[in-house]
Protein backbone atom coordinates (compact mmCIF):
# COMPACT_ATOMS: atom_id res chain seq x y z
CA UNK A 1 0.00 0.00 0.00
CA UNK A 2 1.61 3.09 -0.78
CA UNK A 3 -0.22 6.66 -0.77
CA UNK A 4 0.72 10.40 0.28
CA UNK A 5 1.68 11.11 4.11
CA UNK A 6 -1.43 11.25 6.26
CA UNK A 7 -3.80 10.22 3.50
CA UNK A 8 -5.18 7.56 5.77
CA UNK A 9 -3.54 4.39 4.78
CA UNK A 10 -3.64 2.70 8.22
CA UNK A 11 -7.22 4.22 9.11
CA UNK A 12 -7.63 2.10 5.95
CA UNK A 13 -6.39 -1.00 7.35
CA UNK A 14 -8.62 -0.20 10.62
CA UNK A 15 -11.58 0.19 9.21
CA UNK A 16 -11.05 -3.43 6.83
CA UNK A 17 -9.98 -5.10 10.25
CA UNK A 18 -13.33 -4.25 11.61
CA UNK A 19 -15.42 -4.56 9.09
CA UNK A 20 -13.81 -8.44 8.33
CA UNK A 21 -13.05 -10.19 11.57
CA UNK A 22 -15.90 -11.64 12.18
CA UNK A 23 -17.13 -12.56 8.85
CA UNK A 24 -16.40 -11.22 5.23
CA UNK A 25 -19.41 -10.74 3.71
CA UNK A 26 -20.90 -13.52 5.07
CA UNK A 27 -19.29 -15.77 3.97
CA UNK A 28 -17.34 -18.39 6.33
CA UNK A 29 -14.39 -17.02 5.85
CA UNK A 30 -12.80 -13.94 7.97
CA UNK A 31 -9.55 -12.00 8.44
CA UNK A 32 -7.70 -11.97 11.60
CA UNK A 33 -5.29 -9.30 12.71
CA UNK A 34 -1.76 -11.01 14.50
CA UNK A 35 0.08 -10.06 17.28
CA UNK A 36 0.88 -6.32 17.62
CA UNK A 37 -1.22 -5.55 14.36
CA UNK A 38 -3.96 -6.70 16.35
CA UNK A 39 -2.95 -4.53 19.11
CA UNK A 40 -2.31 -1.56 17.42
CA UNK A 41 -5.67 -1.63 14.85
CA UNK A 42 -7.55 -2.00 18.36
CA UNK A 43 -5.82 1.04 19.56
CA UNK A 44 -6.35 3.05 16.39
CA UNK A 45 -9.53 1.95 16.22
CA UNK A 46 -10.66 3.02 20.04
CA UNK A 47 -8.97 5.81 18.76
CA UNK A 48 -11.45 6.81 15.66
CA UNK A 49 -14.50 5.98 18.01
CA UNK A 50 -13.14 8.68 20.94
CA UNK A 51 -12.64 11.04 17.98
CA UNK A 52 -16.75 10.86 17.62
CA UNK A 53 -17.78 10.92 20.94
CA UNK A 54 -15.53 13.87 21.90
CA UNK A 55 -16.69 15.46 18.75
CA UNK A 56 -18.01 18.77 20.67
CA UNK A 57 -14.67 19.46 22.22
CA UNK A 58 -13.08 20.48 18.54
CA UNK A 59 -15.67 22.67 17.47
CA UNK A 60 -17.59 19.82 14.87
CA UNK A 61 -13.50 20.16 13.34
CA UNK A 62 -12.16 17.15 13.95
CA UNK A 63 -8.14 17.18 12.76
CA UNK A 64 -7.92 14.31 11.17
CA UNK A 65 -7.98 11.20 12.79
CA UNK A 66 -4.70 9.57 13.24
CA UNK A 67 -1.23 10.95 13.53
CA UNK A 68 0.77 9.92 10.13
CA UNK A 69 3.52 7.14 10.16
CA UNK A 70 6.94 8.24 9.70
CA UNK A 71 8.11 4.82 9.05
CA UNK A 72 7.85 1.56 7.20
CA UNK A 73 4.97 -0.55 8.60
CA UNK A 74 3.92 -4.23 8.42
CA UNK A 75 0.51 -5.40 9.02
CA UNK A 76 0.06 -8.89 9.15
CA UNK A 77 -2.83 -10.75 9.08
CA UNK A 78 -3.94 -14.73 8.47
CA UNK A 79 -7.33 -15.31 6.59
CA UNK A 80 -9.29 -18.42 6.39
CA UNK A 81 -12.27 -20.10 7.35
CA UNK A 82 -13.83 -19.17 10.54
CA UNK A 83 -12.97 -21.12 13.85
CA UNK A 84 -10.17 -23.25 11.79
CA UNK A 85 -6.60 -23.20 11.36
CA UNK A 86 -5.79 -20.12 8.85
CA UNK A 87 -5.18 -21.20 5.03
CA UNK A 88 -2.64 -18.20 4.56
CA UNK A 89 -0.70 -15.38 5.92
CA UNK A 90 -1.51 -11.86 4.50
CA UNK A 91 1.15 -8.94 5.17
CA UNK A 92 0.62 -5.85 4.04
CA UNK A 93 3.51 -3.14 3.80
CA UNK A 94 2.95 0.41 4.38
CA UNK A 95 5.29 2.86 2.92
CA UNK A 96 5.19 6.41 4.19
CA UNK A 97 4.76 9.24 1.50
CA UNK A 98 7.89 10.58 1.32
CA UNK A 99 9.69 7.02 0.46
CA UNK A 100 8.28 7.54 -3.29
CA UNK A 101 10.81 10.74 -3.19
CA UNK A 102 13.81 9.83 -1.03
CA UNK A 103 14.06 5.84 -1.53
CA UNK A 104 12.55 4.91 -4.86
CA UNK A 105 14.65 1.60 -5.53
CA UNK A 106 12.30 0.39 -2.44
CA UNK A 107 9.23 0.88 -3.83
CA UNK A 108 10.31 -0.43 -7.16
CA UNK A 109 10.85 -3.14 -5.73
CA UNK A 110 7.99 -3.46 -3.36
CA UNK A 111 5.81 -3.11 -6.63
CA UNK A 112 7.45 -5.80 -8.47
CA UNK A 113 6.87 -8.20 -5.04
CA UNK A 114 3.92 -7.55 -4.48
CA UNK A 115 0.71 -10.09 -5.79
CA UNK A 116 -1.13 -6.53 -5.66
CA UNK A 117 -0.59 -2.51 -5.22
CA UNK A 118 -2.75 -0.17 -3.48
CA UNK A 119 -2.48 3.95 -4.24
CA UNK A 120 -3.85 5.90 -1.60
CA UNK A 121 -5.46 9.01 -3.29
CA UNK A 122 -6.28 11.93 -1.25
CA UNK A 123 -9.29 13.04 -2.94
CA UNK A 124 -9.80 16.94 -1.15
CA UNK A 125 -6.05 17.60 -2.73
CA UNK A 126 -7.65 15.72 -6.08
CA UNK A 127 -10.24 17.88 -6.58
CA UNK A 128 -9.93 21.13 -4.29
CA UNK A 129 -8.89 24.14 -5.70
CA UNK A 130 -9.01 22.67 -9.33
CA UNK A 131 -6.81 20.31 -8.28
CA UNK A 132 -3.63 22.85 -7.39
CA UNK A 133 -2.44 21.05 -4.86
CA UNK A 134 -2.66 17.56 -6.22
CA UNK A 135 0.38 17.40 -7.83
CA UNK A 136 2.63 18.16 -4.22
CA UNK A 137 0.32 15.78 -2.35
CA UNK A 138 -0.26 12.77 -4.24
CA UNK A 139 2.53 13.08 -6.42
CA UNK A 140 0.76 11.36 -9.69
CA UNK A 141 3.83 12.16 -12.15
CA UNK A 142 6.18 10.28 -9.24
CA UNK A 143 4.43 7.61 -9.02
CA UNK A 144 3.90 7.07 -12.77
CA UNK A 145 7.55 7.11 -13.44
CA UNK A 146 8.30 4.52 -10.19
CA UNK A 147 5.72 2.00 -12.22
CA UNK A 148 7.33 2.47 -15.48
CA UNK A 149 10.66 0.95 -14.18
CA UNK A 150 8.75 -1.48 -11.92
CA UNK A 151 6.51 -3.27 -14.59
CA UNK A 152 8.91 -2.78 -17.66
CA UNK A 153 10.14 -6.72 -17.40
CA UNK A 154 6.99 -8.14 -15.59
CA UNK A 155 4.89 -10.47 -17.24
CA UNK A 156 3.25 -11.90 -14.11
CA UNK A 157 0.11 -10.86 -13.39
CA UNK A 158 -0.58 -8.21 -10.94
CA UNK A 159 -3.67 -5.94 -9.54
CA UNK A 160 -3.39 -2.26 -9.16
CA UNK A 161 -6.04 -0.50 -7.03
CA UNK A 162 -6.41 2.79 -6.85
CA UNK A 163 -8.18 4.43 -3.96
CA UNK A 164 -9.62 7.51 -3.12
CA UNK A 165 -9.62 8.48 0.34
CA UNK A 166 -11.26 11.29 2.22
CA UNK A 167 -14.09 11.53 -0.40
CA UNK A 168 -17.00 11.52 1.50
CA UNK A 169 -17.93 15.09 1.06
CA UNK A 170 -18.28 14.15 -2.36
CA UNK A 171 -20.00 11.23 -2.35
CA UNK A 172 -22.75 13.10 -0.28
CA UNK A 173 -23.01 15.22 -2.89
CA UNK A 174 -23.20 12.96 -5.63
CA UNK A 175 -20.30 14.33 -7.58
CA UNK A 176 -18.73 10.51 -7.58
CA UNK A 177 -17.98 10.34 -10.85
CA UNK A 178 -16.32 13.53 -11.21
CA UNK A 179 -13.94 12.03 -8.92
CA UNK A 180 -14.05 8.93 -11.11
CA UNK A 181 -13.43 11.23 -14.11
CA UNK A 182 -10.89 13.13 -12.44
CA UNK A 183 -8.23 10.18 -11.76
CA UNK A 184 -8.67 9.33 -15.23
CA UNK A 185 -7.62 12.54 -16.34
CA UNK A 186 -4.50 12.85 -13.88
CA UNK A 187 -3.39 8.86 -14.00
CA UNK A 188 -4.13 8.43 -17.66
CA UNK A 189 -0.49 7.95 -18.47
CA UNK A 190 -0.06 5.15 -15.92
CA UNK A 191 -3.71 3.77 -17.35
CA UNK A 192 -2.21 3.63 -21.04
CA UNK A 193 0.89 2.03 -19.38
CA UNK A 194 -1.20 -0.74 -17.79
CA UNK A 195 -2.87 -1.50 -21.00
CA UNK A 196 0.01 -1.98 -23.00
CA UNK A 197 0.64 -5.32 -20.55
CA UNK A 198 -1.90 -8.24 -20.60
CA UNK A 199 -0.85 -9.02 -17.09
CA UNK A 200 -1.61 -5.79 -15.21
CA UNK A 201 -5.72 -4.88 -13.74
CA UNK A 202 -6.23 -1.73 -12.87
CA UNK A 203 -9.56 -0.36 -11.25
CA UNK A 204 -10.72 2.23 -9.37
CA UNK A 205 -12.50 1.94 -5.61
CA UNK A 206 -13.56 4.20 -3.60
CA UNK A 207 -13.65 3.64 0.38
CA UNK A 208 -15.39 6.06 2.76
CA UNK A 209 -13.06 4.89 6.10
CA UNK A 210 -14.46 7.29 8.64
CA UNK A 211 -18.26 7.61 7.46
CA UNK A 212 -20.00 10.82 8.70
CA UNK A 213 -16.62 13.03 8.83
CA UNK A 214 -16.51 15.63 5.37
CA UNK A 215 -13.51 17.90 4.15
CA UNK A 216 -14.64 21.19 5.38
CA UNK A 217 -11.63 23.83 3.83
CA UNK A 218 -7.80 24.45 4.25
CA UNK A 219 -6.62 26.54 6.52
CA UNK A 220 -5.78 30.24 5.35
CA UNK A 221 -3.32 32.89 5.90
CA UNK A 222 -3.95 36.37 4.41
CA UNK A 223 -6.82 34.86 2.39
CA UNK A 224 -4.26 32.38 0.55
CA UNK A 225 -4.28 28.64 1.49
CA UNK A 226 -1.48 28.64 4.11
CA UNK A 227 1.38 26.35 3.36
CA UNK A 228 3.72 23.73 4.72
CA UNK A 229 7.43 23.60 4.15
CA UNK A 230 6.79 21.22 1.05
CA UNK A 231 3.96 23.27 -0.14
CA UNK A 232 0.94 21.22 0.84
CA UNK A 233 -1.79 22.86 2.32
CA UNK A 234 -0.70 23.40 6.10
CA UNK A 235 -3.84 21.81 7.49
CA UNK A 236 -7.06 20.47 6.59
CA UNK A 237 -10.44 20.39 8.32
CA UNK A 238 -13.16 18.42 8.64
CA UNK A 239 -16.64 18.43 9.80
CA UNK A 240 -19.39 16.17 11.19
CA UNK A 241 -22.25 15.57 8.96
CA UNK A 242 -24.99 13.52 9.62
CA UNK A 243 -25.53 11.56 12.60
CA UNK A 244 -21.85 12.21 13.53
CA UNK A 245 -20.87 8.33 13.80
CA UNK A 246 -17.91 6.35 13.27
CA UNK A 247 -19.36 4.22 9.87
CA UNK A 248 -16.72 3.25 7.24
CA UNK A 249 -18.10 2.15 4.13
CA UNK A 250 -16.76 0.17 1.22
CA UNK A 251 -13.83 -0.40 3.08
CA UNK A 252 -12.95 -3.99 2.19
CA UNK A 253 -13.59 -3.41 -1.57
CA UNK A 254 -10.04 -3.68 -2.18
CA UNK A 255 -9.91 -6.85 -0.40
CA UNK A 256 -12.70 -8.26 -2.14
CA UNK A 257 -11.54 -7.68 -5.41
CA UNK A 258 -7.48 -9.03 -4.55
CA UNK A 259 -9.53 -12.41 -3.22
CA UNK A 260 -11.39 -12.66 -6.11
CA UNK A 261 -8.01 -11.60 -8.37
CA UNK A 262 -6.35 -14.76 -7.26
CA UNK A 263 -8.88 -17.23 -7.40
CA UNK A 264 -9.60 -16.24 -11.10
CA UNK A 265 -5.88 -16.98 -11.23
CA UNK A 266 -6.17 -20.13 -10.02
CA UNK A 267 -8.93 -21.45 -12.03
CA UNK A 268 -7.34 -20.36 -14.86
CA UNK A 269 -4.19 -22.49 -14.28
CA UNK A 270 -6.37 -25.54 -14.40
CA UNK A 271 -4.70 -26.29 -17.49
CA UNK A 272 -1.29 -25.21 -17.02
CA UNK A 273 1.29 -27.47 -16.62
CA UNK A 274 2.31 -29.32 -13.23
CA UNK A 275 5.70 -27.57 -12.53
CA UNK A 276 4.15 -24.50 -13.01
CA UNK A 277 1.12 -25.65 -10.20
CA UNK A 278 3.84 -26.73 -8.04
CA UNK A 279 5.98 -23.29 -8.41
CA UNK A 280 3.03 -21.04 -8.14
CA UNK A 281 1.55 -19.65 -5.08
CA UNK A 282 -1.56 -19.24 -6.08
CA UNK A 283 -2.65 -22.80 -6.81
CA UNK A 284 -0.76 -24.19 -3.86
CA UNK A 285 -3.36 -21.78 -1.72
CA UNK A 286 -6.73 -22.96 -4.06
CA UNK A 287 -5.05 -27.04 -4.78
CA UNK A 288 -7.89 -29.39 -3.27
CA UNK A 289 -9.61 -26.62 -1.46
CA UNK A 290 -12.96 -26.10 -3.90
CA UNK A 291 -14.58 -24.91 -0.89
CA UNK A 292 -12.49 -22.08 -0.01
CA UNK A 293 -12.86 -21.21 -3.95
CA UNK A 294 -16.83 -21.02 -3.63
CA UNK A 295 -16.78 -19.20 -0.80
CA UNK A 296 -15.01 -16.44 -2.97
CA UNK A 297 -17.12 -16.79 -5.47
CA UNK A 298 -19.97 -15.92 -2.90
CA UNK A 299 -17.54 -12.87 -1.41
CA UNK A 300 -17.34 -11.79 -5.05
CA UNK A 301 -20.84 -10.72 -5.93
CA UNK A 302 -20.81 -8.08 -3.55
CA UNK A 303 -17.56 -6.93 -4.96
CA UNK A 304 -18.32 -3.14 -6.68
CA UNK A 305 -16.46 -3.84 -10.43
CA UNK A 306 -18.69 -0.62 -12.47
CA UNK A 307 -20.64 1.27 -11.27
CA UNK A 308 -19.77 5.65 -11.80
CA UNK A 309 -22.10 7.02 -9.50
CA UNK A 310 -20.37 5.51 -6.36
CA UNK A 311 -16.96 5.98 -8.46
CA UNK A 312 -15.99 2.52 -9.15
CA UNK A 313 -14.43 1.54 -12.33
CA UNK A 314 -12.15 -1.20 -14.06
CA UNK A 315 -9.94 0.47 -15.99
CA UNK A 316 -8.26 -2.68 -17.66
CA UNK A 317 -7.59 -5.97 -17.53
CA UNK A 318 -11.02 -6.72 -16.35
CA UNK A 319 -10.90 -9.96 -18.02
CA UNK A 320 -8.26 -11.02 -15.31
CA UNK A 321 -11.46 -11.43 -12.74
CA UNK A 322 -12.92 -13.84 -15.30
CA UNK A 323 -11.91 -17.70 -14.27
CA UNK A 324 -12.21 -18.74 -18.09
CA UNK A 325 -10.15 -16.02 -19.39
Amino acid sequence: MMGPKAVGKTTVLTAVFNETQNSIADTKLNLLALGDTNAELMDRKYKLSAMFKKKLDVVDRPQGGISASSTESRFDFSFGFIGKEPILDLMIKDFPGEMIVNNQERVIEFIKESKAVFIAIDTPHLMEKNGEFNDVKNKPSIVIELFKKAISSLNEEKLIVLITLKCKKYFHEKRMSEVLGRIKEVYAPLITLLKENENMCCMVSPILTLGDVEFDDFTYENNLVKLAPDNCPDSVLYKYVGESRYTPLFCSQPLYALLSFVAAQYKRMDNGSILDKIKNFVFNIFNNNELLFDEIVKMDKTRISNNAPLGYEVLCGGELFHYNH
